[in-house]
């Protein structure tokens, strides 16, 4: 993902800041923040979305945006995404029984938890929690995606969308993103002439 990465180094920019540093940073730097915070931005939900069945409006500024915009003197920009697992509630799906069915995955198949119910949490959202039986412990390896509400109930959490975006969306998103922003950096390098 295009977190902390130098313009420069992306373009290949050295002869530009040779020729004409003052108008080369300006170009960049209009570049690389109108295209991350713009369509590339746009390009990285779109593929989260693509993906995983996250509901119309989750991946707002304030879970994935930009952190930090380039200027003429620092040209870097960077995306941040929440580290925090997502709650496994924000993926349940229409069902009928007993349990709470979840797709975490577009088009891929779904999970069952028999003992599932869901549960309102101090923020206000949803979450969900299942009730374990008698000596039963959960077969997870990852502890950060499970807070134990009582002795035999537990809440469960999936993936952050950090975790999602380094699990592929963000490589396979970047070299449209990377090409978008040397568009706009001609354009705006033209633009300042």
């Amino acid at each position: 993902m295009l977190n902390d990465t130098s313009v420069a180094g992306l373009l290949g920019l050295q002869d530009f800041l040779v020729a004409a540093p003052d108008r080369t940073r300006k170009a960049a730097s209009f570049a690389l923040n109108r295209v991350i915070g713009g369509s590339g931005l746009q390009r990285y939900r779109k593929g989260l979305m693509d993906e995983i069945n996250f509901p119309a409006g989750y991946l707002n500024d304030e879970r994935f945006g930009v952190d930090r915009r380039a200027s003429p003197d620092n040209l870097v920009t960077s995306l941040v995404a929440r580290q925090r697992p997502t709650s496994l509630a924000r993926f349940a799906v229409a069902g009928a029984g007993k349990g709470v069915t979840v797709q975490v995955g577009k088009g891929k198949g779904t999970n069952r938890f028999q003992t599932g119910f869901l549960v309102g949490l101090n923020s206000g959202n949803l979450g969900l929690a299942v009730r374990l039986g008698p000596g039963v412990k959960l077969n997870k390896t990852d502890t950060s995606r499970m807070v134990h509400l009582e002795a035999n109930v537990v809440l469960l959490y999936g993936p952050s969308i950090d975790q999602l975006l380094d699990n592929g969306v963000a490589d396979k998103e970047t070299p449209e993103v990377i090409d978008d922003i040397a568009t706009e950096f001609f354009r705006q390098f033209d633009r300042l002439a």
